[in-house]
């Protein structure tokens, strides 16, 4: 457009010359085309390109938000309306000096580390850095980006123990991570890298650590030398055995082979001392097995000496390492154990011996108590049991002996006699205690004196029986005798005295 603007001047100013034209055309023409080159390089310099390591922010009235983002290619900015500013892509560090840190053990930590960030090109966080970003210096970035990834660091550590963040840095940088980028778009940058440069901690914990890491390694590596040491000598000794136990072996077999073969020449040289042959060759064959044995026992004997002995050499080493292992992991328990051995444990026994000891108490008294119970009980049904079949025994009696008596009366009388048996031996009970030394019979002067009437007299003083039958209300049978004072039976002339029974009455 401007050549066809400049060819159109010439041609303007060849006519003028050659004709004498008006001039003031000649001048207005130069005008509009000095207006069309200055309104075409105003044009020209409002059209922005953006490099491929800034950001084009037109802001004002953009018709898009609050600003228009442009990362790469162009655009045309209006002039009074719209304005522009470029922001830098280039990565910055941040070093960040993180001291005193509480962990989740409430242990300060300090982690130096290096943090590299920068603008971000992604859509929407674009607009956050020119919102927050634009117009600030670059030390005034890092000012704000340090601030940010110092709080979200405590954060994490804050929910980390010591032994995480050391020996897993891989997630502690993933947290780190996770946790800063989101804060960083807030203001528009983009988390490029974590370096954390040392970890340290106020306590010497991490230290300790190490010391404990490197004497395991140190003690395991003992551990596979001396395992491997007794292995090669195990291999060694076990070569040496099968060796000698082989030579053993053959010698054995040859001197056998040369009994067989002196066996075999004897019993062809003399037939009849083959007996003896074979009992001297089975001699020397057990002879000969026994030295074999022998020395295979005394063998196996040595290399099981000179094993236990590197054995216990090995174990020895092991146990002073383990020993001191323990050692430096018991100084830190000692006062826990210290404080268990001498409250907790034992107050938990002596409630557990509590507890126990009435339970025992509770069951036994309940047990005694079942077992008296039950003891009472079946007492109590025995006797209610042998009450009831004397009761049977006596009723079934009884019917039987009415039944075979004429009348009640009479079984009754019966009764009654077996009675008298027991009031007899009362009777007698009652006089055999007597302090009776001796016994003097007095005359009376009677008709039978001395000894002859002393059982009528005897009998006399007792009651009589026939008074206690009647006192009850029953008459005994005549065949029991008569009472005193009755006549005697008119059949017999020379009857007994009274209260006496007669000779022939049961």
């Amino acid at each position: 457009m401007s050549g066809m603007m400049f060819n159109a001047v010439l041609a303007q100013v060849a006519r003028a010359g050659s004709g004498g034209g008006d001039w003031s055309g000649l001048v207005l023409t130069l005008m509009l085309v000095v207006i069309a080159l200055a309104l075409l390089m105003g044009f020209a310099r409002r059209y922005k390109r953006c490099p491929s390591n800034k950001i084009l922010v037109i802001y004002g009235k953009t018709g898009s938000g609050v600003a228009r983002c442009i990362h790469g290619g162009a655009a045309f900015v209006w002039p009074l309306i719209q304005a522009h500013e470029f922001l830098d892509l280039e990565p910055f560090v941040v070093p960040i000096d993180l001291k005193s840190a509480l962990s989740s053990e409430n242990i300060r930590v300090t982690v130096p580390t290096t943090v590299t960030a920068a603008i971000s090109t992604e859509r929407g966080v674009m607009e956050n850095a020119a919102i927050r970003l634009l117009g600030l210096t670059d030390q005034q970035i890092r000012d704000q980006a340090q601030d940010i990834i110092l709080g979200q660091m405590r954060a994490v550590i804050a929910t980390m123990r010591i032994e995480e963040i050391n020996q897993d840095r891989q997630a502690f940088l993933s947290k780190v991570n996770e946790s800063v980028s989101g804060e960083l778009e807030k203001i528009g940058l983009h988390l490029v890298n974590v370096n954390i440069r040392d970890i340290e901690d106020d306590s010497g914990y991490i230290i300790a650590l190490g010391r404990r890491a490197a004497a395991e390694a140190i003690n395991q590596a003992n551990v596979d030398v001396a395992e491997q040491e007794k292995k090669g000598q195990i291999g060694v000794a076990t070569r040496q055995r099968d060796q000698r136990v082989a030579v053993a072996a053959a010698n054995s077999e040859a001197e056998i082979g040369e009994a067989e073969a002196d066996r075999n020449r004897r019993a062809r040289a003399a037939q009849l001392n083959t007996e003896a042959v074979e009992a001297e060759s089975a001699a020397n064959a057990q002879k000969a097995e026994y030295l074999a044995n022998q020395r295979v026992a005394e063998e196996q004997a040595r290399n099981r000496s000179e094993s236990a002995a590197r054995d216990a050499d090995g174990a020895i080493r092991v146990a002073q390492e383990m020993a001191q292992k323990k050692a430096e992991e018991a100084r830190a328990e000692r006062e826990k154990a210290r404080l268990d051995a001498e409250v907790v444990v034992p107050a938990n026994a002596e409630r557990e011996r509590v507890i126990i000891a009435a339970d025992a108490a509770r069951e036994q008294a309940v047990r005694i108590a079942q077992g008296e119970a039950e003891a009472t009980l079946a007492k109590m049904k025995a006797e209610g049991q042998g009450v009831k079949a004397i009761l049977d025994g006596k009723a079934a009696g009884y019917q039987a002996l009415v039944e075979a008596c004429a009348t009640a009366q009479q079984a009754a009388s019966l009764l009654l006699i077996e009675k008298l048996q027991e009031i007899a031996e009362i009777q007698a009970q009652a006089i055999q205690d007597l302090p009776i030394e001796k016994v003097v019979v007095w005359d009376g002067g009677g008709e039978k004196g001395g000894l002859a009437g002393l059982g009528q007299r005897l009998m006399g003083a007792l009651p009589p029986m026939h008074e206690l039958a009647r006192q009850v209300g029953l008459e005994l049978p005549d065949y029991l005798g008569r009472t005193a004072g009755c006549s005697p039976t008119p059949s017999t002339k020379d009857a007994p005295a009274a209260g006496v029974p007669a000779p022939d009455a049961g």
